[in-house]
């Protein structure tokens, strides 16, 4: 790693070694489009998310805040860089692009908040509807007041699944999860309603094969040759946008393909800033990697990268004025993702076992003081001594990584099954599986080619830009590939993987394709061949699998029955109470309540369980205390398949809907690849108490 660190700081500017041509000097026309891209995204992202903690969010707002902050930083930035346009880039990144939003555009129309995607997507609309991140939520806030007034929590601290109680004595609500995601959602939604809202993600998506393709034509130009750098970026830009984790996720209203962005970018960042010595590059990579935080809990992790990254430079005397702007973009941006990591998400920070705030600025002022003791020996010396022996280290390298792989695919053999307490349930984890699981999507050709992608890095003579890209990789790939975390269900098991561990896999394996397409013996092309078919069949691989998605729209219609539900209330707010048991998933309390309650403005609450009523509460009696507190506006009672929950006096209530219809979902199996989707029926019926 030290090695790396020193070959990375001795590129210098306009170095045309680094890339074997004068223009590896000159920002192209695909750099820029990507960076204006990434730069828009992480600026719009942050504004959105300050006006929301700020509780003065609207799209408006963010427009013209957001106008002014990018016009100030291209002001800043676009002295001092030489331009060149490259078609042949352009062309190539373009066209990726294009096949990605072909396969991605819209996203799903998820309206229901039976899992993460919903909670966001529901979180959205009640900032755009009312400009705050939180909320204050008038059953707690009257419960406060009053200890006998009931209610039922769906789970300990939480009113609905991701509806999390911050303060019980205020009513004070803070959804799960960080809040940059529904916080640009909700300024999608102010800026263009609905279609815009669903065209978020998959823009994401776009933006990110935009920035992997700019990357690889970088990376695959300075490892192998111009032609080289141009297969790798379209290789590797069709890889990624045909894969089904990639098509999956960018119409999946989650961060995922976010931070995927937000990491190739990051990387685009530092590889321009070593190539064209334009330290702006830098800037915004650093930014990048701190939207990442602001985006999600475990975006701290490339925090420290970045951290340990700087750190080593200083160690090795190599920090310039790049490092430098990268540090103060990492800067601006780190401060509202501290408050938010551990004060206004601080629950989720704490059920996600996020480090403590006093242990990370322990680890970062640790690795300054480290980098300034280990200043005054001679690393120099010892950087020059691995250097002349990169390809005996190289060699290493791969031999590591090729026992890691074979130690990851023979896991179920060697440790046997794995298991996991996923909410309070000992479940198994696959976690001895997770390559396996993982070829799925990738194809264990596809493994076999990144690892010649690694050696194709770690063999030749070595580069730094490409090193800036290989390494993390090869640092993030165990550290994902040791565990999941998370629900064994696919393609939801698979989210873990796609911010970083999919992109990387995707440029080694451009890497690899591109050197056998390019590489000669004796004058001879003997590998372009093989190597063209293996890419027609890694295309075909992937395509068969995403290809059936297009014709698929999760959850299509659930929108429409949420607004029917809520509109029952007519122009008043509604009280809606909802059974509490009512099984696994497809329920319209799970599906529902949520959404009722965030994007509509009405009022959601459980009604006493079952366990509740055998503990000896009375539906009854908490149906009067709802109609005596909220009765001034229409209070209803929501069921499952026309039948009235247990209790409940049918003389007092007037039936008002009785809704039947089916919602498409995407199959969910523990033990193959999901590969169709089926019909959810959903049954909702609503009573209205008479007289309210």
């Amino acid at each position: 790693m030290t090695s790396t660190l020193a070959a990375t700081a001795a590129t210098r500017p306009r170095d045309a070694s680094a890339t074997g041509s004068d223009d590896g000097a000159a920002l192209t026309a695909a750099d820029l489009l990507a960076l204006s891209c990434l730069l828009v995204l992480a600026v719009v992202g942050w504004v959105s998310l300050g006006l929301a903690h700020l509780g003065a969010h609207s799209g408006v707002a963010v427009l013209l805040l957001s106008a002014v902050l990018v016009t100030v930083v291209v002001t800043v930035a676009r002295r001092g860089v030489r331009l060149r346009l490259d078609l042949a880039g352009l062309a190539v990144a373009l066209g990726c692009a294009a096949v990605a939003a072909a396969l991605t555009m819209p996203g799903f129309s998820y309206g229901v908040s039976d899992k993460d995607p919903g909670g966001y997507v529901s979180h959205a609309l009640s900032i755009s509807r009312t400009g705050d991140y939180a909320l204050t939520d008038p059953v707690l806030a009257t419960a406060a007041q009053d200890p006998t007034f009931p209610v039922q929590l769906t789970s300990p601290g939480a009113r609905f699944s991701g509806v999390w109680v911050r303060d019980a004595s205020t009513g004070r609500i803070v959804p799960q999860f960080f809040h940059l995601w529904p916080s640009l959602l909700a300024t999608s939604y102010d800026l263009g309603g609905r279609t815009a809202l669903l065209a978020t993600v998959p823009l994401m998506g776009v933006v990110s094969v935009l920035a992997l393709c700019a990357l690889l034509r970088r990376v695959g130009e300075a490892l192998l040759s111009r032609r080289g750098g141009l297969l790798a970026a379209g290789a590797g830009g069709l890889l990624l946008a045909t894969n089904m984790l990639q098509v999956w996720q960018s119409r999946y209203p989650t961060t995922e393909v976010l931070a995927q962005a937000l990491y190739v970018g990051a990387l685009l960042g530092v590889v321009v800033a070593l190539q064209v010595g334009w330290r702006p590059a830098a800037g915004l990579a650093g930014l990048l990697v701190g939207v990442g935080w602001l985006n999600r809990a475990d975006g701290l992790l490339l925090v420290m990268l970045a951290v340990g990254l700087g750190a080593a430079l200083l160690a090795l005397r190599r920090w310039d004025g790049r490092a430098g702007w990268a540090a103060a973009g990492l800067a601006v941006v780190a401060p509202h993702a501290a408050l938010q990591a551990y004060d206004l998400a601080l629950n989720y920070s704490l059920a996600n076992d996020v480090p403590s705030l006093r242990l990370v600025v322990g680890l970062v002022v640790g690795c300054v003081l480290a980098a300034l003791l280990l200043r005054a020996l001679p690393l120099e010396r010892a950087v020059q001594v691995v250097l002349r022996r990169q390809v005996l280290v190289g060699a290493l390298v791969v031999v590591a990584a090729g026992v890691l792989l074979t130690l990851g695919f023979l896991r179920p053999r060697l440790f046997g099954e794995a298991f996991l307490d996923y909410n309070g349930r000992v479940v198994r984890s696959y976690d001895e599986q997770i390559l396996a699981r993982l070829a799925w999507f990738v194809s264990l050709p596809g493994f076999a080619l990144a690892l010649a992608g690694v050696a194709v890095a770690a063999l030749r003579r070595w580069r730094a830009v490409v090193w800036t890209v290989v390494l993390p990789t090869l640092l993030l790939l165990p550290l994902y590939g040791y565990t999941a975390r998370n629900s064994t269900r696919l393609l939801w098991w698979t989210r873990r993987y796609v911010p970083t561990v999919l992109p990387g896999l995707v440029v080694l394996i451009a890497l690899a394709l591109a050197f056998f397409l390019v590489w000669r013996y004796r004058g001879r092309l003997l590998t372009a061949v093989p190597a063209a078919a293996a890419l027609a069949g890694l295309l075909v691989f992937s395509l068969s699998q995403s290809v059936p998605l297009r014709g698929h729209d999760e959850w299509r219609g659930s929108f429409e029955v949420s607004a029917r539900i809520a509109a029952v209330a007519g122009d008043e707010r509604g009280t809606f109470l909802w059974e509490a048991d009512q099984g696994c998933c497809a329920g319209p309390t799970r599906l529902f309540a949520t959404p009722v309650w965030l994007q509509h403005g009405h009022l959601s609450a459980l009604l006493p369980s079952d366990a509740g009523v055998a503990e000896g509460y009375d539906r009854a009696a908490f149906l009067d205390r709802y109609v005596e507190r909220f009765g001034s506006g229409p209070v209803l009672v929501v069921a499952d398949a026309g039948e009235l929950p247990a209790g409940l006096d049918a003389g007092r209530l007037e039936q008002v809907l009785d809704l039947q219809t089916s919602l498409p979902m995407w199959e969910e199996s523990d033990l193959e690849r999901p590969d169709e989707a089926r019909e959810v029926p959903v049954h909702v019926t609503v009573w209205r108490v008479r007289g309210t």
